[in-house]
């Protein structure tokens, strides 16, 4: 049982220093570890050959705050990308433990070292097959964009009366060293931040031992997009590859909850790039906020990144010609408010006399259309007028002509 460090550890009781200094244990097996949830996949398998040199990876109780120290080691995530439920890891108590539960950790990678932490999950739950098998569940699983990563996993267990937690090392070389620190210093190693654990702690291996279980990410998705056309939304989005894709839920916010506005159907299963619009319509002023929820065909969803768009109104009066021209019965008559008004929109015949009143309203800045049936009156040409007084004490109006064909 190699020990290290022990004449570093004066501050402490010498009972203490004894127990602290033991950063490594030693054993051999060839522990294979097992799927505990039939419906996650085997992501990533670091455990061929089996363990052996346990370093310690531990978050001890508050009055053992400067002994706390992790080791972690890399992985590489492929496209399209990972949802990572639990972590599998070979460890052993220097005394009778047990674990209140394990803190895991994911780190992006920075030059061979963890980098930016992208995921951390305290007090962990975890099964124990009572030789040196330990699998974690994740609350709150992990989803992992793909490229180089770093996990960490540390055990939470009071030094008294339960011990210290070791990370069993595997035999083989996986990618870079694994990594140590010891932030407290409480260990007087030079790894007060992370370090190569050969350096840190004098380790004899070179990586850990652990695998993930969890599901490939069912959609890779490579642009999401919000463009805003007068009172039009346009969300354009496209995947790289898609797995078991059932479809995207549109989801818009305007006060901070989403709700759904459409469905759009999927390809399922494809590694062709594929490319997606939807239009927003009759959308008022004002700033929204676009997502996709996306949903395979089990019922495993997530959400994309979040969209903001600016609807801004028209910089002038307008009054379009009616659509269609001729028409039988009914058409459509559109307009543009420069500012919020009051709107009068009527219909007459070529003598002057009312024959509709299409509009009397106060209405928003923006686009706006109404429908006109004209299935009550007879063939010929009418004028349609519009007359908006806007806040600001602006006056618009405006006259054009339609004809109606039976």
């Amino acid at each position: 049982m190699p020990k290290f460090l022990s004449v570093l550890f004066i501050a402490v009781s010498l009972f203490m220093t004894t127990i602290f200094a033991q950063i490594s244990l030693h054993q051999e097996s060839s522990v294979v570890p097992q799927q505990v949830d039939g419906s996650m996949a085997l992501l990533y398998d670091q455990t061929a050959g089996g363990n052996t040199n346990g370093y310690a990876s531990q978050d001890f109780e508050a009055a053992n705050d400067p002994f706390d120290c992790q080791a972690a080691d890399d992985f590489v995530v492929p496209s399209p990308g990972w949802t990572v439920d639990q972590v599998v890891v070979s460890g052993q108590y220097s005394l009778s433990g047990p674990a209140v539960g394990f803190n895991v950790f994911f780190y992006s990678n920075n030059a061979g070292l963890p980098g930016t932490q992208v995921y951390s999950a305290l007090s962990q739950s975890f099964t124990y097959d009572g030789v040196s098998v330990f699998t974690i569940t994740l609350a709150n699983p992990a989803v992992l964009t793909p490229g180089n990563y770093w996990v960490s996993v540390q055990c939470r267990m009071d030094f008294t009366p339960a011990g210290q937690w070791y990370w069993n090392q595997v035999n083989g070389a996986f990618g870079s060293v694994a990594a140590w620190q010891n932030p407290g210093g409480g260990f007087g190693t030079a790894c007060s931040s992370w370090g190569n654990i050969q350096t840190c702690i004098g380790a004899i291996g070179t990586d850990m031992y652990f695998a993930l279980y969890g599901l490939i990410v069912p959609v890779e998705l490579t642009s999401f997009t919000a463009t805003a056309n007068e009172n039009e939304v346009v969300l354009n989005w496209s995947t790289a590859t898609e797995t078991n894709n059932q479809g995207f839920e549109i989801q818009r916010s305007i006060d901070g909850e989403f709700i759904t506005i459409a469905f759009m159907q999927g390809h399922g299963t494809t590694t062709e790039i594929q490319n997606y619009t939807y239009t927003d319509r009759n959308v008022n002023v004002g700033s929204y906020s676009y997502r996709l929820k996306q949903i395979d065909f089990g019922g495993t969803f997530e959400y994309s990144d979040v969209v903001e768009v600016d609807v801004t109104g028209p910089a002038v009066f307008a009054l379009d010609q009616n659509y269609p021209n001729p028409f039988n019965p009914s058409t459509m008559i559109a307009f543009r408010l420069a500012v919020d008004s009051k709107v009068s929109l009527k219909v007459f015949d070529v003598l002057g006399q009312e024959v509709a009143s299409l509009v009397n309203s106060n209405l928003a800045v923006g686009a706006h259309s109404v429908d006109f049936d004209a299935s009550s009156i007879n063939s010929g040409v009418y004028l349609y007028r519009i007359e908006a007084t806007g806040i600001d004490g602006t006056n618009f109006v405006d006259v054009k002509k339609m004809i109606l064909t039976k």
